[in-house]
């Protein structure tokens, strides 16, 4: 039934102009971020160290942002890191986190909808793509050493690392090579501590223990570090944790307290130093991230955690990485969903805290046709 009849013609008319149009937020910039990030490129395909399964399914990067490896022109780069050697119980597929992503990162930006960060305008982003191991990719010690060096890379050129793996192992070299010159604050959202003594499989360090290593080894202060969803059996194991001084924020404690209360809790943790983020999937409850190498019940909503990250909004985080999703362990993709959502947060978060605490700070560029 035609009821065009009973609306004023003059509003009617209006309503279908308005329909013709693409609407945005109505910032120029934005628009042509927008305009900019959405052009298909045709190009003579992917760079070295880009996944070619993945981009020749799209050549826009990771939330669409430029490729780019040039270090020089970059404030804030997208890193993969496929790696899942050092993972306990057998339960690999991590490696494939990157390429899932960003699949699913293409839904996202270039603004945030609820914020209004826009990573684009203040930062320039690049995608750096994934990192590739030159020497044996199944010998995990190497493959730290050499994790260490690339984000040494990344730091002497004053570039911020947004990194998506992958094991959390990943986390550790980064630590490392981002805490030189000054211990780091750390807040880490995990089911686990993460801080077992000894080896796993000949290795220093693993996803198990990369905590530990990285208090003993001076680049994170314990004292200025908060962990945020810790729970199940693990919780009888954790006297590292509580003996070093950091805070420990169970999940039913997270849960009922609120976001914000814990985030406040966070921000007077790592106080005005420098600090990192790190966020492992298992930190979710496993009914919406099934996805994730060590699933846990009982654990935070995609909503709680997304506001958390809103909530520690100008802490002077110089790093971030989202680690362990696993596709194969969800075949309908919500983790791989929820985990790009998250990943923006992380990117809005970064690039807001670059553009706060660096003197030098510029625009995207894309290379458009």
């Amino acid at each position: 039934m035609d009821h065009s009849r009973d609306i004023d013609p003059e509003r009617l008319e209006r309503y279908r102009s308005l329909a013709t149009e693409e609407h945005l937020d109505g910032r120029p910039e934005t628009e042509q971020a927008y305009i900019e990030a959405s052009i298909d490129r045709d190009d003579d395909g992917p760079a070295p160290g880009y996944d070619p399964v993945w981009y020749y399914h799209s050549t826009n990067g990771m939330f669409r942002a430029p490729h780019n490896r040039d270090l020089s022109t970059v404030d804030l780069a997208c890193v993969g890191v496929p790696m899942d050697i050092g993972t306990p119980n057998e339960r690999t597929g991590s490696r494939l986190g990157p390429r899932e992503l960003r699949r699913w990162s293409q839904n996202h930006g270039p603004a945030n909808p609820e914020t209004g960060v826009n990573p684009f305008e203040r930062c320039s982003v690049s995608d750096w793509g994934d990192v590739r191991f030159t020497d044996d990719p199944y010998d995990l010690s190497a493959n730290v050493e050499e994790l260490y060096e690339r984000y040494v890379e990344f730091d002497d050129a004053d570039v911020t690392p947004l990194t998506v793996g992958g094991e959390h192992t990943i986390t550790y070299p980064i630590l490392r090579a981002l805490g030189r010159d000054e211990p780091l604050g750390l807040i880490h959202l995990d089911a686990h501590p993460d801080t077992r003594a000894g080896e796993y499989h000949g290795a220093g360090v693993t996803d198990a223990n990369l905590v530990t290593n990285a208090v003993t080894e001076g680049v994170i202060d314990p004292e200025r570090t908060i962990q945020i969803g810790v729970r199940g059996r693990v919780l009888l194991s954790n006297d590292f944790s509580h003996e070093t001084g950091m805070r420990v924020v169970e999940a039913t404690e997270f849960q009922d307290a609120g976001p914000q209360a814990i985030a406040e809790e966070a921000r007077r943790v790592v106080g005005d130093g420098p600090c990192y983020v790190t966020v492992d999937t298992d930190v979710f409850d496993c009914g919406v991230m099934p996805g994730t190498t060590l699933p846990e019940p009982f654990g935070l909503t995609g909503r709680e955690v997304r506001d958390f990250l809103r909530g520690i909004r100008g802490t002077n985080i110089v790093g971030a990485d989202l680690v362990e999703l696993s596709p194969p362990y969800d075949d309908t993709g919500k983790s791989g969903c929820l985990a790009a959502g998250i990943a923006f947060e992380l990117l809005s978060l970064v690039a807001e805290a670059r553009d706060e605490f660096s003197d030098d700070t510029g625009r995207t560029t894309w290379n458009t046709p």
